[in-house]
């Protein structure tokens, strides 16, 4: 979560100090320090291990999939960026809306790319395991624990519930008030719809089982020219293994049919989802599903493709191209082009690990899952670790520390008396003070590792009041509890984690492992979330990482020892219940969102408005003066199509966009990718604006629904996927249909026409050269991997006919003229050069444009 409010909450509270103030209480005896009561929270037990007692034996292997939409209301805030909430920052926010779900957070105003729940499950012999990998920011346990309820005895402790972790998704989801500064207020409505969705993709999954083989490969080198992701924390550069280190392991899981047909591709490595910035306001499945995306359409059949994260917690997209956003950060500028790069990059490498773990398809394999719940604060006694070479003194506010982090030899001195937060402390690794005053552990103003680490209860005064969140007692229940997970499939060996793993942590847990580096899977952002997870050493260097955690320098290297813990069991022939060595679980607070109203009745959908509020908002910006898209429309130019729809709390509509096969036959059919799907989300990009902004007493809002297209062929497109193949849309007849709650609707048909070529032409001698592209100022779609999309993209490597006209108006033709990468080319014209008065230039695609020299 980014909190880039923090230096001006520092500002506000004046608590930027070197100077220790003393306290009053010194010389005091208040007796030995206890832990913090914990009897606020509601915890319950975890029921026993399905299937436990017996032996693990090999198995034969069959395998289900599903792939459902996730429908969370619009309005929902997202997650990831404490920058959205009202009092620091409002990014992303375009107009005066308030939205009772969001509260005190920018409101969505639609979607881009619609959340999935996808769920694998997976049977060996009398095991049963499903994996459900969701379009979240990360995970929380009471969600994980829930859907294992939902699907009875016999998945306690079998399922793995995984995330993206793209902070363009919806949110306000986890009971986790410590996070909700950057994921908004818990919405029980919202929370509901997860755990639902998921357990039905999960029985869906189950139920479509069928024989099956699965085989894995591993790379170590992955990506090493950085195109997909980079190393973004320098800070850990000095730790062995750190320096400019990312995650660089690919792991590829291959389920096919006994026929060999594809049934799902499992790719794992870690790449956080932030190419889309906190400006953004429309649901988006960032970089991670757009490398789905990419694999998903280099099948003929619908695969399901699953992107895990793996040790993501230091790892940026990259990517390239994109959009160029005049003024920075524009808020009607999305940058969607630059997240499609990052998958079209990671499609190749991925289908080549594919490839290999097809040489090792196994149809019979041994396989035990254990998952167990593990104490986290407030004892400080639970932190122990290195074999207890580690751990901290007594949380005590009353006690000084020695402020000695390192001894003569560089090693980290135990016990760590700096980190002293009975209730746990965040926002560390900060070069300035803590948030409040009163915030400062006793005697760290002047260690830099500590000094701007706030406890818990004292920061949530501060930003009870950015937020506008509140808290329950102290220590906040849902920290004092986390989740972990193996899973042995074969002679594999896969762990999860409960937050955000950076590498060199990720390293730690691989040396814990019975199994190498290629036989051992980490998953991060899965079954909950603490925060990054970073090694001892790591945490103490400082930078960003170390503010999102709650119990310190130790809370990342005790959860992997807790990981590790369940190794030899997994790892064994006996089927062990672990719930018997664990903890018990937080209970995720029941009952309804009052602050939520119902949804408005809205008797108007489906219908045309003759009238447009002039707070309707596009993506364009500015007032909407007609409902219908224009009857004519050229490539790589924008439709629109607006309409009275329901209440999102009740349904989001589903947009596809529908070509005519035979001219004024009305056979209108659904445009779909190679695999079939029907494009839906991406290219047609989806905007609500309710009417009036804000809710005024019970009466009924109406709601206006905009959809955008630009007129370029979809990713998917069979023979015509690539980005030069964008300008090369069939022409044609088409229109939007709407799919919404108790209504159909279509637009008036559009034409797609020839579309513009953006050329310029200069005389030299008896030479012309030419500078040819394509230019969609107010398009959002990828049309080159490395222009600007929105600007003069090049005609690359590519022929283009051209016909010069004369001055006396004769013409000469000049066919197959080949660009060359950067989009130019030089024609020959001879002694007629000097009279030649403009030129025409068609390409491939029958576009065209001209200029003169």
């Amino acid at each position: 979560m980014r909190l880039r409010f923090a230096a001006l909450v520092l500002l506000l509270v004046g608590c930027d100090s070197t100077t220790e103030t003393p306290r009053a209480d010194a010389g005091a005896d208040f007796g030995p320090p206890v832990p913090a009561s914990t009897d606020h929270c509601a915890y319950e037990a975890l029921p026993p291990t399905g299937h436990a007692g017996g032996t693990v034996t090999s198995g034969a292997v069959s395998a289900g999939t599903s792939d459902l939409i996730l429908d969370i209301p619009v309005g929902t805030t997202m997650g990831g960026y404490t920058s959205r909430s009202l009092g620091a920052g409002s990014d992303g926010k375009v107009d005066a809306r308030y939205n009772e779900i969001a509260g005190g957070f920018v409101s969505s105003v639609g979607v881009e790319t619609f959340p999935h729940v996808k769920a694998l499950a997976l049977t060996a012999g009398e095991e049963t395991v499903v994996i459900i990998k969701v379009d979240l920011t990360l995970a929380y346990d009471g969600i994980t624990f829930d859907v294992e309820r939902n699907l009875g005895a016999d998945f306690a402790g079998k399922v793995i519930f995984a995330t993206s972790h793209s902070h363009a998704a919806m949110s306000q989801y986890t009971a986790n008030s410590a996070l909700a500064v950057g994921l908004g207020q818990f919405r029980r409505l919202v929370y509901d719809r997860v755990v639902d969705t998921m357990t039905r993709a999960a029985q869906a999954a189950l139920a479509a089982r069928v024989p099956a083989k699965i085989g894995f490969a591993h790379e170590a080198n992955f990506d090493p020219e950085n195109r997909i992701s980079g190393d973004r924390r320098s800070e850990n550069d000095i730790l062995p293994g750190g320096a400019d280190r990312k995650d660089s392991d690919l792991y590829v899981i291959r389920v096919d049919r006994m026929d060999d047909t594809p049934l799902a591709v499992v790719p794992i490595f870690g790449i956080h989802g932030t190419v889309l910035d906190a400006n953004n306001n429309l649901a988006s499945t960032d970089a991670p599903g757009a490398i789905e995306r990419a694999v998903e359409e280099s099948f003929d059949d619908e695969v399901l493709v699953m992107h895990l994260q793996g040790l993501g917690g230091d790892v940026s997209p990259q990517g390239s191209g994109g959009i160029d956003c005049p003024g920075g950060n524009d808020t009607s500028c999305y940058n969607f082009a630059r997240v499609e790069s990052v998958g079209r990059y990671a499609r190749d490498l991925v289908l080549a690990s594919w490839e290999e773990a097809g040489m090792h398809m196994q149809s019979s394999v041994p396989m035990e899952m254990l998952t167990r719940s593990v104490d986290l604060g407030p004892n400080w006694e639970t932190f122990a670790i290195r074999e207890g070479a580690l751990s901290y003194a007594p949380f005590d506010r009353h006690r000084n520390c020695d402020r000695e982090i390192y001894d003569d030899s560089g090693a980290i001195i135990s016990p760590i008396d700096e980190f002293n937060a009975p209730v746990g402390a965040a926002l560390c690794g900060g070069n300035m003070g803590p948030i409040i005053a009163r915030g400062q552990m006793p005697g760290t103003v002047n260690v830099q590792q500590y000094r701007s680490c706030t406890m818990v209860d004292e920061a949530a005064e501060v930003l009870g009041i950015v937020t506008q969140l509140t808290f329950e007692p102290f220590p906040l229940c849902a920290t004092t509890r986390t989740v972990v997970s193996a899973l042995r499939i074969g002679d594999m060996l896969v762990a999860t984690l409960p937050g955000e793993p950076v590498t060199v942590l990720g390293d730690r847990l691989r040396a814990m492992s019975p199994n190498d580096v290629a036989h051992t899977i980490i998953i991060g952002y899965a079954q909950g979330h603490v925060g990054y997870l970073l090694s001892p050493e790591d945490w103490l260097l400082g930078g960003y990482e170390p503010s999102i955690n709650f119990w310190g320098p130790l809370e990342g290297e005790y959860i992997v020892e807790q990981t590790a813990r369940l190794f030899p069991l997994v790892m064994s022939d006996a089927r062990e219940d672990a719930s018997t060595d664990g903890t018990t679980r937080y209970t995720t607070p029941a009952g309804p969102d009052t602050s939520v109203p119902a949804a408005d009745p809205a008797p108007t959908r489906g219908t045309v408005p003759t009238a447009i509020p002039v707070s309707t908002y596009s993506r364009a910006g500015g007032a909407i003066t007609t409902a219908q898209p224009s009857a004519t429309l050229p490539r790589l130019a924008t439709a629109r199509f607006v309409w009275i729809g329901e209440d999102p709390i009740e349904h989001t509509p589903r947009v596809t966009l529908q070509r005519e096969m035979t001219r004024d036959a009305g056979d209108y059919v659904n445009l779909t990718r190679r695999s079939g799907r029907p494009i839906q989300d991406q290219e047609v990009l989806l905007f609500e604006t309710p009417d009036p902004l804000s809710r005024s007493g019970t009466t009924p809002r109406t709601h206006y629904w905009v959809s955008e297209w630009q007129a370029a062929s979809a990713w998917g497109t069979p023979g015509a996927d690539e980005v030069g193949d964008r300008a090369g849309l069939p022409l044609g007849r088409y229109r939007f249909h709407v799919q919404g709650a108790g209504y159909m609707l279509d637009s008036n048909p559009f034409d797609v026409t020839a579309g513009a070529i953006d050329a310029t032409v200069t005389r030299s001698g008896n030479s012309l050269a030419l500078d040819v592209g394509y230019h969609a100022a107010d398009g959002f779609r990828l049309l080159d991997l490395q222009a600007s999309s929105n600007g003069h993209v090049p005609l690359r490597s590519s022929p283009v006919d051209v016909v010069a006209t004369l001055a006396d108006s004769s013409t000469r033709t000049f066919d197959d003229v080949e660009t060359d990468a950067t989009g130019h080319a030089s024609i020959d014209a001879g002694s007629d050069a000097p009279n030649v008065t403009h030129v025409q230039i068609t390409d491939r695609f029958g576009n065209s444009g001209g200029a003169s020299p």
